[in-house]
């Protein structure tokens, strides 16, 4: 049993994560992958979930309003105080936890119709003593659904954007100059200026962590981002390898098609085979 005493990373970005995830999720989750995750449950009505690293409880709380009987599981106790607050004020039934992923002690085993890691298995330090953990407590047969920043397209490591010319063509496109290494990265977590960490794991070893805790593989979604090119402003430093923005149409052109072509987030869904 691991007992969590000090501060973590995410305590110390709690409140602003808060403000910036709100009821709905921030922009990424709430349009390019929530979606696809409800699309892939399907009905939750009196499915008993496990939310693996929930944060300020916002995405357990809409799996709870479809009808899902949730436990909800986070390491930062700052981030559950908000969702412990929002469950007093309106209940809906969710069971909010201090936990590490990796330790879910205290949690019945072979429970669960499904388990689900939004966002979280990537800023996870033991992944692999958290897939394990989650087999333990699904029922035979049961979900592991799990979506991160895709490993091999992510924006802040040993990657970048890029401007190639193929057959008297210029694409917008990414180099990548470092994968396969499994490495924890510390980054600026937008901003609030405070730095987190980024497990980077390949996918295969993503793959040997499910197959080595008797999931199969069922289903893979690559998302591409909804979120829109817009013109760079006066004054803005270094548009022309930023995704997100243009300083002309013929690298507004560009960009869109990346947009379109390079996934930027992952969702996996396993099942428990024994």
């Amino acid at each position: 049993m691991k007992q969590i005493s000090k501060k973590t990373e995410w305590d110390k970005v709690a409140e602003w994560w808060n403000n910036e995830v709100g009821d709905t999720g921030a922009w990424h989750q709430k349009y390019d992958i929530d979606p696809v995750i409800f699309k892939i449950i399907g009905k939750l009505h009196k499915k008993k979930i496990l939310e693996v690293g929930c944060g300020n409880g916002y995405f357990s709380r809409l799996l709870a309003r479809k009808g899902a009987m949730v436990t909800a599981i986070d390491i930062s106790k700052k981030l559950l105080e908000f969702a412990i607050t929002k469950e007093k004020e309106k209940p809906l039934g969710i069971r909010y936890l201090v936990r590490d992923a990796a330790d879910l002690y205290g949690i019945k085993s072979k429970y669960f119709d499904l388990a689900i890691a939004n966002m979280s298995l990537m800023d996870i330090k033991d992944a692999q003593g958290t897939i394990k953990a989650v087999s333990r407590i699904l029922k035979n047969n049961g979900q592991f659904i799990f979506s991160i920043t895709h490993p091999v397209f992510h924006d802040n490591f040993h990657q970048q954007w890029t401007i190639i010319k193929e057959n008297n063509k210029k694409y917008f496109a990414r180099v990548v100059s470092r994968y396969l290494i499994s490495a924890a990265e510390k980054y600026i977590l937008w901003a609030s200026g405070v730095k987190a960490t980024h497990y980077h794991r390949s996918l295969e070893t993503y793959f040997e962590y499910l197959r080595n805790a008797n999931f199969v593989i069922s289903r893979i979604r690559e998302i591409t981002t909804k979120k829109p090119v817009v013109k760079a402003k006066k004054g803005d430093a270094n548009t022309k390898l930023r995704r997100s923005k243009y300083s002309n149409l013929a690298e507004k052109k560009m960009k869109e098609l990346a947009k379109k072509e390079i996934p930027m987030f992952l969702v996996i869904e396993a099942v428990k085979i024994k």
